[in-house]
């Protein structure tokens, strides 16, 4: 078995305990070995985003004003002092 020897950020650390509770593994290099295996074609494959194809699409017309134009309501009396009602 081929061995490396990895230096981790205090917060990396702290993450990994966590994880180890959480996972139940026996120990950090039980947990990089199972973040490799299951997670590190995800990595490879997102770590840039590409565009898959450029794309020259003319963006849709706006609709025009007067057919968007909501129904008018009627004013409500509604005061902010009175107590809430029917809720």
């Amino acid at each position: 078995m081929t061995q490396a020897r990895i230096v981790l950020r205090d917060a990396a650390l702290e993450r990994g305990e966590q994880l180890l509770t959480v996972t139940r593994l026996g120990s950090l290099t039980e947990l990089i070995n199972v973040m490799f295996s299951r997670y590190g074609r995800h990595l490879e494959e997102t770590w840039e985003v590409q565009p898959i194809s450029p794309t020259y699409s003319r963006p849709e017309p706006l609709p025009e004003i007067g057919q968007q134009a909501a129904p008018i309501r009627e004013e409500s009396n509604f005061q902010f002092d009175e107590p809430l009602t029917g809720l």
